[in-house]
């Protein structure tokens, strides 16, 4: 009895099933549920979206011909965004500890699931939880840890990770995510800048590179098991693009020192990636690294390259027009 009780003393989470040794699931914090999911998104056309700027980082997703754009900053304040796009019933995520985005079709098993943030970690990624059966599912790889679903798999939809204006430049009627709570979060100004400069990895990780920095911008991809790094400093340093080919599929990837932020193109079947370097080596500890042909001709090691301080202005509350009643 005392064994089970400690069991579900992480978050009133049992555990049940558990596919991982129990003492690397860890609480991040906050209670479940202590960061809430937005479960009735509101966009508006991006012309109207005064809270963004070209250059803000977002989200985009598109399917069946809709596209919409979820501001990165408003992400970091909620981590999960339960939506529906083009009829296909979706979860947008985004851990702002790992840098990893994913977006996850919500019907597994024939059930529809409603997501929200459990408060726990896993190798320094978020499980989501369902609140149909209480499942747990990491984030980075939408597998079921524990519960009822344990096994299963969440289907992932291609998500982009880029500046609002590349991402316009792609689906140019994408609608943008309202900010969701201005009254009780100033979105202007993100949590989390001392943690993108700072080196230390805050909770335990199952492998661990320090040749690097822990949050330097990483492009990750996966083909045929071939599993490849493209590190923001090492494409400052080949002058800002990787072109490669990997098992017959090509891939470029793009970075804008300034902005901190990549492009990518692959053909199908490559798996991206977008994390900080910690969190990538953690779940692909036999990761490949890549490198230019010809070295640059300047020695010593390049500059890490992590996420950029946006500047506060990204639209004030009071320019958030007021939601429909």
């Amino acid at each position: 009895m005392i064994w089970l009780l400690l069991l579900a003393a992480l978050n009133g989470f049992a555990l049940e099933n558990l596919a991982v040794p129990r003492e690397q699931v860890v609480a991040g914090g906050p209670p479940r549920d202590g960061i809430r999911s937005v479960d009735a998104p509101e966009f508006v056309a991006a012309a109207q979206a005064r809270w963004v700027q070209g250059t803000t980082p977002v989200l985009g997703v598109a399917t069946n011909g809709a596209a919409r754009a979820y501001p990165i900053h408003l992400l970091e304040y909620h981590q999960v965004v339960n939506d529906t796009l083009g009829g296909v019933p979706i979860a947008v995520t985004y851990d702002p500890l790992s840098g990893v985005p994913r977006v996850w079709r919500r019907s597994v098993a024939g059930k529809l699931l409603e997501f929200g943030v459990s408060g726990l970690l896993y190798n320094a990624n978020f499980p989501l939880f369902d609140r149909e059966t209480e499942s747990l599912w990491l984030q980075f790889d939408g597998r079921a840890l524990a519960g009822p679903l344990e096994g299963k798999r969440l289907e992932p939809l291609e998500v982009r990770q880029e500046i609002l204006d590349l991402w316009l430049a792609r689906q140019p009627a994408s609608e943008v995510l309202r900010p969701p709570d201005p009254d009780r979060f100033n979105y202007r100004y993100s949590r989390y800048q001392t943690y993108w400069v700072s080196d230390e990895i805050p909770f335990e990780v199952l492998a661990v590179d320090r040749s690097y920095h822990s949050k330097e911008l990483v492009v990750g991809v996966v083909v045929d098991g071939v599993e490849r790094a493209y590190l923001g400093s090492i494409l400052t340093a080949a002058g800002g693009r990787a072109v490669d080919e990997i098992a017959g599929k090509r891939i470029q990837v793009d970075y804008d020192t300034n902005l901190g932020a990549f492009a990518w193109e692959a053909d199908p079947g490559v798996k991206v990636t977008e994390a900080y370097w910690f969190s990538w080596k953690a779940f692909h500890p036999d990761t490949q690294i890549w490198q230019p042909q010809k070295p640059p001709a300047e020695s010593g090691k390049p500059p890490a390259q992590t996420r950029k301080p946006r500047p506060p202005a990204q639209g004030s509350p009071e320019s958030v027009p007021s939601k429909s009643p």
